[in-house]
């Protein structure tokens, strides 16, 4: 239905309206930073002559008033910062202040109310809302219904009533472009318009297309835990960036971002995602990936091998002679049975003999085994091992204490008679020496019935494997793994596969720091995590919400993965956990979409919106040059056809080297090959397992032959290289085809 004329010349009064209240708050905030910077500066001045230099010879008052004028300072840096953002908000609005409006009537209402919905609230002086916020409870309305019987959902209660008009805009530079009624779905025209664009640069905000499946997610409180499965393209990532700013925005009285984490894949994913909430208004919150924190926790005692350096090596060393053995050490230290074993350990670790003996000094009982023995396995018992080694620990020093001070006044004393020192600190500094050597062996017993060493828990585990795996079917296997284990320890070198035991060791023996500032985790690429890390996850943050988003058909890594959600049902509340699935693909074109999931050999009944491209180009050549000249040529046709991102993936960092060193020199190309690198755009060489979770308008992938993605176990990251492309698909292979390819 058409928009009369009429109705026009009332929308852009409106926005008119609009404009003018958020170019006065616009103004108002100005002045009021400018007082600020005033005030500041005019404090500073103040400190400066009344209080000179600060010394603790001035007294006690002098250094009250120069905190207090500290505080004044901090204060008036608050106010700046808090008005700056809201000039920020102020600016934004001015150019698109909303996208959308509804009109709603209230049940017992005679008229409907009109909503404006945008990026933020703009409120008048008389206090009439202008905008809604995209986040506030009746905005939820613009994304759930049609036309017709509605409700939202806000701190009074349910409110029904009936949408009687849904309105889409695209304002820009504070002029409305277009505008249209939508009967049914945020779906067709502007998110066609938006899907059909090149993208340039870092991830952007989905506010003004937000899905009905996808706000479902993004406002969920009714569970603590939530589980998001989604195919590729389904717009998980960019839901769980705006769940956060929902999130900050419901409960700001209560959260800030220092209260909310994301796991990503990458710190390349962690640049490219990294402009979203500013976009929105809020600041970005705690970001790490689960290497960059096990690595961190964990220490430098040991060479620790990166995740990329183990995909690396298990794409590209088949022909080693070891390679076999490692893959099974991955398999099985990723396994549910691994996880099992630990738990086990770990329950006998706590249970296992200290060998305590009676601590004595000069004949003295300080303590006697008995007593050691009542502390730890008694006294102490419910704590975890790290807490009840240090609390004996400190309950012998406690004991020590009063006799190490009368030795050392005994010998001070016996020093002093002496009369060969002079200065009573040398006989005080010779006093604690001499005892200090005396009491060398208690303390060397001290150390010893309280070690906590870490590795060395893990290597005595590894030595005695097979008495805590169920079957002894796999003596062999477990025999291989303990051998070639330790024989890692021994040259002081930790694999990938042995880095999250030893951080679950870390955590269920009370070694891990305190996590309980943090409310909300956000676990992107959840496929990718073994069962033990979501056991880790929940050690960590089992007071937060957590949410994990993720497809099982993206999982890179054939040996570490989940396998399938029910493999951690367990670990989570089950009646505080939900299992939520997204249905559809809004990234690729439908023939991209038909092409990528072939790959998978099996039924999708995923959806995909209808945009409709060129078909996939899939072209064989005699050699690898070949592909790297089509490369090139590809590179200079899509760059002059206007599309601004090109991802030239490979299957390996050798491969992505090798591709770089050809194209660098003859055309303008970026490469990406670890995991700490990061973000790049325009035309971008990366390895297949490095680009999940981004996208490119075109992508061109190097060498699909069977050489390459030969076998079963690499199907999935091939899908996952594929499914990045937006707009136009490039398949090269050199010799035979892969067989993962049926076309």
């Amino acid at each position: 239905m058409s928009i009369s004329d009429f109705e026009w010349k009332q929308e852009n009064e409106w926005l008119e309206n609009v404009l003018k209240e958020a170019r006065k708050q616009l103004s108002e905030k100005r002045d009021f930073n400018k007082k600020l910077k005033k005030e500041a500066i005019d404090t500073q001045r103040e400190l400066w002559q009344e209080m000179g230099s600060v010394s603790i010879a001035n007294e006690l008052d002098q250094i009250v008033d120069f905190l207090a004028f500290i505080d004044v300072l901090k204060m008036q840096k608050r106010s700046h910062e808090f008005t700056k953002k809201l000039q920020e908000k102020y600016k934004k609005m001015i150019l698109s202040p909303y996208f959308g409006r509804i009109d709603f009537i209230e049940n017992g209402d005679e008229n409907a109310e009109k909503y404006y919905i945008g990026i933020a609230n703009l409120i008048n002086d008389r206090y009439d809302i202008l905008v809604y916020d995209w986040r506030a409870p009746v905005s939820s309305m613009f994304y759930d219904y049609e036309i017709g019987e509605a409700s939202y959902k806000c701190p009074e209660g349910i409110i029904r009533g009936k949408v009687t008009l849904k309105r889409q805009y695209k304002i820009n530079n504070g002029k409305i472009e277009y505008m249209f009624d939508s009967n049914l779905k945020i779906d067709d025209e502007i998110l066609q318009e938006i899907l059909s664009k090149s993208v340039d640069n870092k991830m952007k905000t989905i506010i003004t297309t937000i899905q009905r499946e996808q706000n479902k997610v993004i406002r969920n409180e009714e569970y603590k835990n939530l589980i998001v499965q989604g195919p590729a393209g389904s717009g998980k990532t960019s839901i769980a960036l705006h769940r956060i700013a929902y999130l900050l925005y419901k409960h700001r009285e209560n959260i800030g971002p220092q209260n909310i984490i994301i796991f990503s894949p990458n710190q390349i994913f962690n640049d490219y995602i990294s402009d979203v909430l500013p976009l929105l208004g809020e600041d970005n919150m705690l970001q790490t990936t689960f290497k960059e924190y096990m690595h961190n926790t964990l220490g430098g005692e040991l060479k620790k091998e990166d995740y990329c350096d183990m995909m690396e090596y298990i794409l590209a060393s088949k022909d080693k002679p070891a390679y076999q053995k490692r893959i099974r050490n991955i398999k099985y230290k990723s396994s549910m049975e691994f996880t099992d074993v630990l738990k086990k350990y770990v329950s006998y670790v706590g249970k296992v003999d200290r060998n305590f003996n009676d601590i004595t000094f000069r004949d003295k009982l300080i303590i006697s085994y008995m007593d050691l023995h009542e502390l730890y396995y008694k006294d102490y018992f419910q704590l975890p091992l790290k807490r009840r080694l240090q609390k004996l620990r400190e309950r012998v020093l406690f004991l020590l204490e009063p006799y190490e001070k009368e030795r050392i006044k005994e010998v001070m004393d016996e020093l002093d008679d002496s009369e060969s020192y002079i200065n009573k600190a040398e006989i005080v500094k010779k006093s604690r020496v001499i005892v200090k050597g005396e009491m060398k062996d208690i303390y060397s017993e001290i150390d010893r019935i309280t070690k906590f060493d870490l590795v060395d828990i893990y290597k005595k585990l590894i030595e005695n494997l097979e008495l805590f795996c169920e079957s002894s079917d796999a003596e062999k296997e477990i025999d291989e793994i303990k051998s070639y284990t330790l024989e890692n320890l021994k040259a002081q070198q930790l694999y990938y596969e042995d880095q999250p035991p030893l951080l679950y060791l870390m955590g269920a023996l009370g070694d891990l720091p305190k996590t309980s500032e943090i409310k909300y985790v956000i676990i992107d690429e959840a496929q990718d995590y073994t069962p033990l890390q979501y056991e880790i996850f929940y050690q960590l943050f089992n007071h937060a919400s957590i949410t994990m988003l993720g497809d099982l058909n993206q999982s890179i890594n054939p040996f570490m993965n989940v396998g399938d959600y029910q493999n951690i049902s367990h670990i989570f509340p089950q009646d505080n956990t939900c299992l939520m699935n997204l249905t559809k693909s809004y990234r690729s074109t439908m023939e991209i979409t038909k092409f990528s999931r072939m790959l998978l050999n099996k039924e999708s009944t995923d959806e995909s919106v209808e945009r409709y491209g060129d078909k996939p180009i899939v072209l064989g050549f005699p050699r690898e040059e070949a592909i790297k000249e089509k490369i090139l040529e590809d590179i200079k046709i899509y760059k002059g056809k206007g599309y601004k991102s090109i991802g030239i993936i490979t299957r390996t960092k050798k491969e992505a080297n090798e591709v770089y060193r050809f194209l660098k020199d003859k055309v303008q190309v970026k490469v990406i090959i670890s995991d700490d690198e990061g973000y790049l755009n325009g035309a971008v060489i990366i390895p297949a397992y490095l680009a999940k979770g981004l996208e490119f308008d075109v992508v061109l992938i190097y060498n699909a032959g069977n050489e390459n993605y030969c076998c079963e176990e690499e199907r999935l990251l091939f899908y996952t290289a594929c499914t990045r492309a937006l707009h136009v698909l490039c398949v090269y292979y050199s010799g035979k085809r892969t067989p993962l390819l049926q076309l």
